[in-house]
């Protein structure tokens, strides 16, 4: 007589405390999840800003000419916004023209054969980019910040937006878990980047 195999299945109690665990596991996951999301794109947009910033002045000095940057939603053109945001999360881009008699800080003109457009980041998700003004600003020919009517350097913050995804022109948060960056572009050139402090808004 040949052995009887005994198939065992789950128990509706094993079942429900299963549910029950992978449900703990998720509650715990997705907000540290949506924690690191919103971390890893104010690291990038920091990233990719400090990049530019830092390949306008060596630009600037390699080819002796003037490198500037500009709010740009398009990247054809400079723009204003159309509020007072000064939000630079909407792109920019970076161009270069001949040091002349017309100075510095002058706007990106299409079709012109005195400028170039070196790089456009575009518009940035899920986090808020705002600066001191949206002005076009300049690096000169040894690679520092063109100062005009007292603007010495200029500031940015970096800041997180509930949703990951968000491209409009929200606000972001900067709290314990959350916390923003500040970009400081001082007059020599030169550039730092810390931690917002936690008391800080978003909005400079």
């Amino acid at each position: 007589m040949g052995k009887r195999t005994h198939m065992a299945g789950l128990s509706m109690v094993e079942l429900m405390v299963t549910v029950l665990v992978l449900a703990v596991l998720m509650a715990i996951a997705v907000p540290n999840f949506r924690g690191v999301m919103n971390r890893s794109n104010v690291v990038a947009a920091v990233n990719a800003l400090s990049t530019d910033l830092q390949y306008a002045r060596g630009a600037a000095s390699s080819e002796h000419r003037f490198v500037s940057i500009c709010r740009s939603t398009s990247g054809t053109q400079c723009d204003l916004p159309t509020g007072s945001a000064h939000d630079y999360d909407a792109g920019w881009i970076v161009y270069s023209y001949d040091v002349s008699s017309a100075g510095a800080d002058q706007a990106y003109k299409a079709g012109s054969s005195n400028m170039t457009i070196l790089r456009y980041n575009p518009q940035l998700k899920g986090v808020s980019l705002r600066a001191t003004d949206v002005n076009v600003f300049t690096f000169n020919q040894t690679g520092q910040f063109v100062a005009s009517a007292g603007r010495t350097g200029l500031n940015f913050v970096a800041c997180s937006r509930a949703n990951v995804s968000d491209s409009t022109d929200q606000l972001g948060t900067n709290e314990p878990g959350k916390q923003g960056s500040l970009l400081v572009l001082r007059q020599s050139g030169s550039l730092t980047v810390t931690p917002l402090p936690l008391t800080s808004s978003c909005l400079l």
